[in-house]
């Protein structure tokens, strides 16, 4: 089992907004100042008062970015690079003419028992106005930066590798990667659950016990799908020849002939046949291939395992060395014979060492021959058993591969008999037809034309073919990636999965179990829902899907976060997809999240989600629920502010639950 705890999270203390146009209260712009309490700080208003632009706005003070909406996963490291410029577009929007120099965004961040201070401007992402980095004692700052006099650019700089240290998340990106996608649930709706590119990353990040492993994952696969694009793009291309030549050829005067087109019809129909299982052949090679490279990386791990093996078996056999290399014991093994009765057999050598290893006296005198450490030793033997254990789980690995090897050749053997006999078939068909040409016009313009397009098509057939190589060449290493990562999250899977299932049992009111599955280039999480699999999102309705996406959200920051450190986990609630007894029970379980585990969650909702705020604020009341009501800050519209009197009697009825609770 995996030890709890791999991530310091950091937990969000204040939140200030200057100049920001679109918060405006009578006509001038509102600053934003919200010290965040413990448990759960709620913003709750109507809609298009900017509550989803709020949270954008802290995840762009965190990372700098906020992430398009409706655009493919990129890998960690292409984040900036996909989104620098929506991010830029997104507070143009939002912020007039007049603000944009002013405009800024201020956070306080407690990590690891320090805390974190920075300001960033909306107006470049690529800088900070201000970082601090300090401790308290006494109620005291004292500074824990290096440097003085930083540059806003190297300030940004050192904020980013502040971060990747406490945290302790190996780089930036995967920082950003993380708190986009993982601890951040927005109107974009991006789902862990069935969204295989986003859950590699994710699961690569959380589970691989060696950070370079993730790199490699998420380079490896990254790489992978350029290659397949590539060739499928030559491959479009072509097909798309491919197509002229056969439009060139069905403009002859020779294929009016009815027999000729009957000749040709079965010349190309056994082009086809050649093709495909040529293509079958070259798929079964390559399955074949992968299987022998999946052996011999197994075997260069099973032969570091056996070094390790022998050197500690050596250490541990260390006391005892005076009686093994004794002259006796090295002339009974010579002979085959005991040293003291001189019985004689195969077996005398082995029960002789046997009782060396197996006893702390001498097998003769019954001196005592430990010399060493008990709990040195103790730990020694422990370890050797691990790897003992690593060795039986690989061989049996290695004998499954070898199977399925074997039963591959076979397969390949007859893919490459039916080839040859396709051929031959063609062959034969070629030389009884030798006076008619099926590749031809017989209109020496068109033939020409014809020979130019064949020869475009044999490029792009070439270089089809060798970007698929290419990727099929990485797809060993990446497989045994992978199985790296299926290895971590078994090892997770006594804590994490009843974590998960402890959520989602708040929501849903029922027992879930939740898988890990390998897919192609992809490892992605399923779950079953009365002993169905649920692997497509379309088997859940929307609500169910929203929620319990949160709730294993939930499971992952509670699993990763260390002892005495916890996250803030942003949530822009889905609006109108729940009925009141589910909205209730979702209160239920983001109360578990903040009191039981003493997690946070900043989250903003639309009034119309009344019964969640009611039962949310009677789980937690004042101690552990900060409830803030957008009027606050903004202005309603005209028709909004017909309705004014229902949005404060909600706000009412909420604030008087938070004080109830308080008091009871």
């Amino acid at each position: 089992m995996a030890e709890q705890g791999k991530f310091n999270f950091y937990k969000i203390k204040k939140i200030i907004i200057r100049n920001f146009s679109l918060y405006k209260k009578d006509g001038e712009s509102y600053i934003i100042n919200e010290p965040i309490n413990d448990g759960v700080f709620c913003l709750a208003g109507a809609n298009g008062l900017g509550k989803t632009t709020f949270l954008n706005a802290i995840n762009y003070g965190l990372t700098g970015i906020v992430l398009a909406p409706e655009k493919d996963i990129y890998t960690p490291d292409n984040i900036i690079k996909s989104n620098k410029e929506y991010t830029k577009r997104y507070f143009e929007g939002r912020i007039k003419a007049k603000d944009k120099e002013k405009a800024e965004i201020e956070l306080l961040l407690s990590i690891n028992g320090k805390f974190v201070r920075i300001i960033r401007s909306f107006d470049n992402r690529e800088v900070l106005r201000l970082f601090e980095f300090y401790e308290e004692k006494n109620s005291k700052k004292y500074t824990l930066l290096k440097e003085k006099d930083l540059s806003p650019t190297d300030l940004l700089k050192a904020y980013e590798d502040t971060i990747v240290k406490e945290v302790g998340i190996g780089k930036f990106s995967y920082f950003m990667f993380f708190q986009l996608y993982v601890l951040t649930f927005d109107e974009n709706r991006r789902m862990l659950f069935w969204d295989g590119n986003t859950s590699t990353g994710v699961l690569s990040i959380a589970f691989n016990e060696d950070f370079e492993d993730t790199e490699k994952v998420l380079e490896l696969k990254k790489q992978m799908e350029e290659y397949e694009s590539y060739g499928r793009n030559a491959r479009w291309q072509a097909t798309k020849i491919k197509k002229e030549i056969e439009k060139l050829l069905n403009t002859s005067k020779q294929q009016e002939e009815s027999e000729y087109k009957i000749l040709r019809d079965e010349y190309y129909k056994m082009i086809k046949e050649v093709e495909d299982l040529e293509n079958i052949y070259s798929e079964t090679n390559t399955e074949y291939d992968t299987l022998l490279k999946r052996q011999n990386i197994i075997n260069a791990e099973i032969v570091q395992l056996k070094v390790l093996y022998k050197k500690l078996f050596s250490l541990h056999s260390e006391p005892r060395s005076n009686l093994i290399n004794s002259a006796f014991l090295q002339l009974s093994r010579k002979e085959n014979k005991c040293f003291l009765c001189n019985s004689m057999g195969i077996n005398i050598i082995e029960n002789i060492e046997k009782k060396l290893f197996s006893q702390d006296i001498c097998p003769i005198c019954d001196t005592l021959i430990r010399n060493d450490d008990e709990n040195e030793q103790k730990e020694l033997m422990k370890k050797i058993k691990e790897i003992d254990n690593k060795l039986y789980t690989k061989n049996q690995e290695l004998e499954e591969l070898m199977s399925e090897s074997e039963v591959k050749k076979i397969e390949l053997d007859k893919r490459y008999i039916e080839v040859d006999h396709s051929k031959s078939k063609l062959n034969k068909f070629l030389k009884e037809n030798k006076n008619i040409s099926f590749v031809k016009t017989g209109d020496a313009p068109l033939d020409t034309l014809i020979e130019e397009y064949q020869k475009q098509y044999d490029k792009y057939d070439k270089e089809s073919n060798e970007y698929y190589t290419k990727r099929d060449k990485l797809d060993p290493v990446y497989k045994n990636l992978q199985n790296k990562v299926n290895m971590g999250y078994k090892n997770a899977e006594d804590v994490f999965v009843p974590l998960f299932k402890r959520f989602a049992y708040s929501f849903i009111g029922l027992d879930l179990n939740i898988y890990l599955k390998i897919k192609g280039k992809n490892i992605t999480l399923y779950f079953e829902l009365q002993n169905t699999a649920r692997t497509a999102p379309h088997q859940v309705s929307e609500s169910q899907r929203f929620f319990l996406d949160i709730a294993l959200r939930m499971a992952l920051i509670v699993y990763l976060s260390k002892k005495n450190n916890v996250a803030s986990l942003l949530i822009d609630t889905p609006e109108g997809s729940l009925d009141i007894t589910y909205e209730n029970r979702v209160g239920i379980m983001f109360a578990e999240f903040v009191i039981k585990f003493d997690q946070n969650i900043v989250m903003t909702t639309n009034i119309n989600a009344s019964q969640l705020l009611v039962s949310l604020a009677e789980q937690c009341g004042q101690r552990k629920m900060k409830f803030k009501r957008m009027l606050d800050w903004t202005d309603l519209s005209d028709i909004q502010r017909e309705g004014e009197h229902l949005f404060n009697n909600i706000y009412d009825n909420i604030e008087k639950k938070l004080k109830r609770k308080l008091h009871e």
